[in-house]
């Protein structure tokens, strides 16, 4: 009475597989669901910039004196279609690259967390990524810009972002070694700036 059952035949194949190979199934400290509506948020907000964008590099071709070499408008149309088709791909690649870079360092680097409601919670580094993300493309999409790395601003808004966000978890690296919290704002800094190539 009270004995642990032992497990199954797949749970221990499972354990064992992990083992040998070195995996953990420790989860980070930002719940994957935050990290996936995160992702969609972002994508939507960077579709609706599209608009803009498709007009900016019309005019830019035909200021440019190459779309008069081309007769037939229909496939100037279809070359830019393509063009932004292409950047669009490019871009979400890059936004589920560096996303899951920051979910890498926040787990193997600061995995303190933040509760939201009950049992979910986020991390420092998943702040710091949609942060520096997507406010950028709700705003560049609300004024109507095509890239918001054109103003200053937007840097000085990232770099607010990487100093500002670790305060959000100043009780769990409060009274650390001066080290570690140089390795935290550094990490922070970093991440903020891999979002300038997102």
């Amino acid at each position: 009475m009270g004995s642990k059952e032992p497990p199954t035949p797949a749970e221990q194949g499972t354990k064992d597989a992990d083992r040998h190979t070195g995996r953990s199934r420790e989860p980070g400290p930002t719940d994957r669901v935050f990290w996936l509506i995160a992702y969609a948020l972002t994508v939507g907000a960077l579709l609706l910039r599209m608009p803009t964008v498709h007009d900016v590099v019309r005019d830019e071709l035909r200021d440019s004196g190459l779309a008069g070499k081309v007769e037939d408008k229909s496939m100037e149309a279809l070359a830019v279609n393509v063009g932004l088709l292409l950047a669009v791909l490019l871009s979400m690649l890059l936004l589920g690259i560096f996303y899951s870079l920051a979910a890498m360092v926040e787990k193997k680097i600061f995995s303190a967390r933040r509760k939201v409601g009950g049992k979910r919670g986020f991390g420092l580094f998943f702040a710091v990524a949609v942060l520096c993300t997507l406010p950028v493309y709700v705003v560049s999409s609300a004024l109507g810009v095509s890239s918001p790395k054109e103003t200053g601003y937007y840097y000085v808004y990232v770099l607010v972002i990487a100093l500002a966000a670790p305060f959000l978890f100043r009780g769990h690296w409060v009274g650390r070694g001066r080290r570690s919290i140089i390795t935290v704002f550094a990490f922070s800094c970093g991440v903020a700036g891999l979002s300038l190539l997102v």
